[in-house]
């Protein structure tokens, strides 16, 4: 009894020295507006003990009284809290989007959003995508201050934009920005959106010096995801589109058509085509009231409908992992996306199986590691590969223009001269309208394309703080191969045109044009392309009372190879210096020292450096007490300079301008004996002092925020001053007899400001946001060797860049015009007519012809930007939207979207507001819209780049709107998940412009793929 006793006594004290060692914590995590958040981890560090909060952030925990614990949160940054004994917990989390915010990437590091001095704007994961576009190019359109995007087309897999910061400032390349991803200059419109942690643009001289030669034009750094110390967590998105052009055709049906063919063909003297009776039968065709055999003769086709669906479809899906420990971190991502064209299936005839319709496969693997080998050492390994698909006809589309024949021929080719097929299987045609595009998706053959690219860096991060506190050492290498193999199938393809329109049965009533083919591969191409970068750095970080000082010192070279072309290489030195003193007063010093292998030997090397200074006003003693109100106030100013090495006609890049050109010449010159004789002659004088372009950079800086974050306002004020533009040498005259280099000899200016306001705010559990960014860019030329003697009003010196030229209309001709024998003579056309346009002689000789061309309107990259958008969260609920716009741009379309009848083409609804002989010389004047109607090249006059035709590009449009619904947490633990999100989205869904349907107004062409609005359905779920 006594030992029985005993037993339970040692069974007692140990369960309470048990209980000793254990202690039992509580609490709740919250973010950084008290929000609790549901789902976090809290985890005892080093064990697999661990707990999620509840759906309020509630947790509760036994852990070691000795304990650290370890809280994470997706999206939020993770934290360590030793345990000390204590029993109760409240922890804040910071959001992780907020955290980027606070610490900016810059050029070759990272700064704390309060000491940059330099113009950054800055964007997250969480922002970018609220867009439904998975072309990342797309997806920033509007939500960064002094960033314009312009898309050309909306083809899939070709639908980049082009991206502009703060406006343009050369007229000798494409003012595109450098863009690096994780360091490394790459392509990156085709990034998988989950894998982007953040981006920056570098706007400024002080934010760009570090690219010297390469920063004239900002710079773009984005960062991609990374892991982090924390259970993983798996994210899946799964998403479906529909995409419809943003505009639909508005021309017009065979009866109006050839109504007002007739009336062309009276005015320019000519006999009418059609009589009343084939009037009726075009009329009873529009209405489907006749037979297949007299429809055949009185075709109304419409080849939009023939050709494209109203639609196409669109899916995403993407699976990530994020997670770590102590020693390895990682992130991995795997994505697929597949794309439809709008082209209809018209192979099902053909011999072949391949789609008509053109699609877009993107296949993404990216697996980012961070290794720490030691407590001062890491490694960082990045893998991101991507495999792209590209299918589609065998038509002509350019890359540079965003022309594609597809659209050029449904915007061309008339409805009423002949069907798409004749009942006996022919397809239709004639003389002047050989190519029909339903023939040729159906039998001209086709195309695949595939591109892989793969991208690896190497990072090495070593502290030194055993040679002085805050030394560090950083290097990388890089190494990223390219393949492209382009592979065409083609074939010829016979149209017919009736000719006997009584026997249209009978072979012989036809006239054939070319020839059916077999299939045939019609060749290849394949390209590769490599680059190695690699880079090398100290850097520096201190702090000693109230100063804190920082450097850089890096090396850095680049080998870009492409096919058996010379390699492109740039190799520089970077420097950089800050100092901050008592966060009150900052400076910066940053230098490039680079060079180009564009440049001859001695020239390659140029020196850029920037200086900029802030004052955290705010911290200062005198506002301290102002606190309630204001959150922050900083001035900052910057100057610096750039370079611009490329130089760029129609869309190729000239290099080595230093180098002497020959070329062979066939038949140059004939001798005595009676044969001609191959010579050679120098193609281009060389240029032996060309160098880069000079970006001189200067920019004013306000920073605010008012009451605890409720409002932010932001203004920036910009100057610069381009110098050393390689242009031709336009005053040196033809006789010279041989071309010369281009010369830096262009100079221009480049002026605006940008206004970025914010205000953010929480009532109840609604939380929201709005903002509003304005950009105002405008730049003009002051020197590119313009010959002394061209008048001002042709002169491009004084007016922007891309600066439209045409003739000045001053309304339509009258017949008063024409009696009054003052009217100039037109060089254009025999003869004018009343309703034909009146153009201003511009140099007074009497004569209207090319001499009278002048400058007119805007250019086509929009002086004004703007963009308001708002963001509501509710409970689970969540509500975006953003409005998108540009002001002071024109734009000039294609003849067949302006003109009627241009080349035997055809007419618009627009062209029903003709000036109409029919009606009184008042009437006209009052109601005209566009003037009286010609024929093919009889409207000569009228069809010309002028003030009448050229359009005002401004537009507002509905460029984003989301709506999604996070499922509560008491649901999704039962699926053991921590977050299950729905949303719809879309973007471009509404746009209101003055081009009245003619064009989507961000496009610069009408014979293009049309730019898509696209609505998205989507589920994210964490787990």
């Amino acid at each position: 009894m006594k030992g029985t006793l005993f037993i339970i006594l040692l069974l007692c004290l140990a369960v309470q020295a048990g209980m000793a060692q254990t202690l039992s914590v509580h609490g709740v995590v919250r973010d950084s507006k008290g929000t609790g958040i549901p789902g976090a981890t809290i985890m005892e560090k080093g064990t697999s003990n661990g707990i999620s909060s509840d759906n309020e952030g509630h947790f509760k925990l036994n852990v070691k009284p000795g304990a650290t614990l370890l809280i994470s949160a997706m999206g939020f940054t993770a934290k360590e809290i030793p345990v000390n004994g204590q029993t109760t917990f409240t922890i804040a989390l910071s959001d992780k989007n907020e955290e980027l915010n606070e610490v900016v990437v810059v050029g070759y590091g990272v700064q704390k959003k309060e000491s940059v001095v330099g113009a950054i704007a800055t964007l997250n994961s969480k922002e970018l995508l609220k867009s439904s576009s998975p072309n990342i190019s797309q997806a920033i359109a509007g939500k960064l201050p002094g960033v314009f995007t312009a898309q050309g087309s909306g083809a899939p897999g070709s639908d980049d934009a082009s991206i502009y910061i703060r406006g343009q400032a050369s007229f000798a390349g494409t003012n595109q920005p450098l863009v690096l991803v994780d360091g490394v200059e790459r392509k990156f419109a085709q990034i998988a959106p989950d894998d982007i942690e953040s981006m920056s643009v570098l706007k400024d001289a002080s934010a760009t010096a570090v690219y010297g030669v390469r920063g004239a034009n900002g710079v773009i750094l984005i960062t991609t995801k990374r892991g982090m110390e924390q259970k993983p967590v798996v994210s899946l998105t799964l998403s479906t589109q529909i995409q419809s052009p943003t505009r639909k055709d508005k021309y017009l049906n065979s009866y109006e058509s050839v109504k007002l063919l007739n009336e062309a063909l009276t005015n320019d003297g000519l006999t009418a085509q059609y009589n009343d009776a084939d009037l009726e039968m075009y009329r009873k065709s529009v209405d489907g009231q006749l037979t297949s055999t007299e429809a055949q003769l009185y075709p109304n086709v419409d080849w939009y409908s023939e050709v494209l669906n109203k639609t196409a479809p669109a899916q995403r899906y993407n699976v990530n992992i994020q997670g770590g420990t102590k020693r390895l971190r990682y992130f991995t991502s795997l994505e697929y996306y597949d794309q439809d064209g709008l082209y209809k299936d018209l192979t099902n005839s053909s011999s072949y199986t391949q789609s008509s319709n053109a699609a877009f496969k993107r296949y993404g693997f990216r697996a980012n590691l961070d290794f720490s080998l030691t407590s001062t050492t890491n490694l960082g390994v990045n893998f991101g590969t991507r495999f792209e698909e590209r299918n589609g006809p065998n038509v002509t589309e350019n890359s540079t223009t965003k022309y594609n024949e597809i659209f050029y021929e449904l915007n061309h080719t008339p409805g009423w001269l002949f069907p798409v097929q004749y009942d006996n299987g022919y397809y239709g045609g004639n003389s002047q309208h050989q190519n029909n595009i339903v023939a040729k998706l159906a039998r001209g053959g086709f195309y695949r394309d595939n591109n892989t690219i793969n991208e690896t860096n190497f990072t090495l991060n070593q502290k030194l703080d055993f040679i002085t506190k805050g030394l560090s050492f950083k290097g990388m290498a890089s190494f990223d191969y390219e393949t492209y193999y382009d592979r065409r199938f083609g074939a010829g393809f016979a149209t017919y045109e009736l000719i006997d329109r009584t026997n249209p049965d009978v072979t012989d009533s036809y006239t054939r044009y070319n020839e059916d083919e077999e299939l045939t591969y019609s060749g290849n191409t394949q390209t590769a392309t490599m680059k190695l970068y690699m880079e090398y750095g100290l850097n520096y970080t201190r702090d000693i009372g109230k100063h804190k000082v920082t450097g850089l010192v890096l090396y850095n070279q680049n080998d870009y190879r492409y096919q058996a072309d010379l390699a492109r290489r740039y190799q520089g030195v970077v420097g950089r210096i800050t100092y901050a003193y008592d966060n009150r007063f900052m400076g910066e010093f940053n230098a490039g020292y680079n060079g180009s292998e564009n440049f001859r030997k001695y020239h390659r090397f140029g020196f850029f450096p920037s200086a900029s200074v802030g004052w955290m006003i705010s911290n200062e003693s005198f506002l301290k007490d102002q606190g309630k109100w204001l959150d922050h106030l900083k001035i900052r100013a910057s100057y610096g300079e750039v370079g611009n090495d490329k130089y760029t006609v129609n869309g190729t890049d000239i290099r080595f301008l230093y180098v002497e050109s020959w070329s062979w010449y066939n038949n140059v010159y004939y001798t005595g004996d009676g044969n001609y004789h191959t010579g050679i002659y120098e193609g281009q004088y060389p240029n032996k002092n060309v160098t880069w372009e000079r970006a001189k950079k200067y920019n004013l800086g306000f920073e605010s925020g008012f009451y605890k974050d409720l409002f932010s306002l932001d203004v920036d004020l910009f100057t610069e001053h381009r110098q050393n533009i390689l242009t031709s040498y336009l005053s040196v005259p033809e006789y010279y007899g041989v071309s010369i280099a281009a010369g830096n000899l262009g100079k221009t200016e480049n002026k605006g400001f940008e206004i970025a306001l914010r205000h953010h705010n929480k009532i109840g559990k609604l939380d929201y946001t709005a903002g509003v960014n304005f950009t105002h860019a405008k730049n003009k030329i002051l020197a590119m060797d313009e010959p002394a003697g061209k008048p001002a009003y042709r002169r491009n010196t004084g007016y922007s860049i891309g600066q439209f030229y045409g003739l000045v209309s001053e309304g339509f001709i009258t017949q008063s015009d024409i009696d009054s024998k003052k009217l100039p003579t037109s060089t254009f056309t025999s003869e004018v007519k009343p309703g034909d346009l009146k153009y201003k002689d511009m140099n007074g000789d009497g004569y209207i012809d090319e001499n009278d061309v002048t400058q007119i309107g805007y250019n086509t990259v929009p002086e004004n930007t703007f963009s308001a958008s708002v963001g509501l969260n509710y409970k689970g609920w969540s509500f975006s939207m953003m409005f998108q716009g540009v002001g002071k741009v024109s734009r000039y379309y294609d003849e067949e979207a302006l003109f009627a009848f241009v080349d035997g083409g055809k007419v618009r609804e627009e062209h029903l507001q003709r000036w109409d002989p029919s009606k009184s010389e008042d009437y006209n004047l009052a109601h005209a819209r566009y003037p009286l109607l010609h024929y093919d090249d009889k409207g000569n006059h009228n069809q010309r780049l002028s003030t009448f035709f050229l359009k005002s590009g401004r537009f507002v449009r509905l460029k984003n709107i989301e709506l999604g619904y996070s499922l509560p947490r008491a649901l999704t633990q039962r699926w053991y998940m921590s977050d299950c999100r729905f949303y719809v989205n879309a973007n471009n869904l509404f746009t209101w412009d003055d081009l009245n349907g003619l064009v989507d107004p961000e496009s610069s062409i009408s014979n293009a793929y049309p730019i898509m609005k696209s609505v998205n359905v989507g589920v994210n779920v964490k787990f």
